[in-house]
């Protein structure tokens, strides 16, 4: 995964952006490790829950062309999504961390089971039932299970049901449970900020543009999200060469400034 930063420590020391664009990747642990042209080495740490990052993925992959891995990563955004939501549901009944951690433990591997421990917990916390879509087992163990390469008008659909399932458990978490998701959010921060050597200085960013938990509005439909990533990421990265050469002209006016 990439996400486009600038150097932060440049913004302390200079005391204005240095407008050098620095595209970066990070991995599973959802940290960027940066080193900008003035020696600077930092950490940016995102925000984003795993389900978010892999939304995100499965829109870069679709937008790549590559359609079965895009499938894949909106299969796993679906998962992790479901062991959010177990998260926050927990938060409510003040469960704490380490016991969530080492129950999870048990169900890591049977994504049916954390999908039954959703159902039930959503039972407990709203006292309803809550009915999941059947379509998306249907397409997704096509694809997942026996190999079949979508089209990308089928990762859209897959996109589409996975999206609307996700978004209309989110806007209720949102409603009812809004204090719980931060709670969530702000452990997971202080996990990935204890994985960075204490002598790195590091930012935060909120992370993903496909969708986030920190934008108030998400977009309606798969496809609309789609069609503003796929225009904020055209601008954003398109933004590279002129901000190189911006960032150029930055660093000589300051060092001419400061030889007056």
């Amino acid at each position: 995964m990439k996400i486009f930063t600038m150097c932060m420590e440049c913004q302390k020391e200079l005391g204005h952006p240095s407008f050098e664009p620095i595209v970066t990747d990070y991995y599973e642990e959802a940290l960027a490790f940066i080193e900008c042209s003035r020696g600077h080495k930092s950490a940016l740490l995102l925000q984003s829950q795993k389900f978010e990052i892999l939304l995100e993925s499965a829109a870069n992959a679709l937008i790549e062309g590559y359609t079965l891995e895009a499938a894949s990563s909106l299969s796993s955004a679906y998962e992790r999504f479901f062991e959010f939501a177990i998260n926050v549901f927990c938060k409510k009944s003040k469960v704490s961390k380490e016991s969530i951690d080492e129950t999870f433990k048990q169900v890591s591997k049977q994504s049916e089971r954390q999908v039954g421990a959703f159902l039930f917990l959503h039972l407990l916390i709203f006292g309803k039932h809550y009915t999941l879509s059947k379509k998306i087992p249907e397409l997704r163990n096509r694809i997942i299970h026996q190999g079949y390469i979508p089209t990308p008008d089928e990762v859209i659909r897959l996109g589409e049901l996975i999206y609307q399932e996700i978004l209309a458990i989110t806007n209720l978490l949102s409603s009812e449970l809004s204090s719980e998701i931060q709670q969530v959010v702000m452990e997971t921060v202080q996990v990935r900020n204890e994985k960075i050597p204490n002598e790195v200085p590091r930012a935060t960013t909120t992370g993903t543009m496909f969708f986030s938990l920190a934008i108030a509005n998400q977009k309606e439909t798969f496809h609309e999200a789609l069609s503003s990533y796929t225009e904020s990421r055209e601008k954003l990265f398109g933004s590279v060469p002129y901000l190189r050469f911006f960032s150029k002209a930055v660093a000589i006016y300051t060092k001419l400034k400061g030889n007056v």
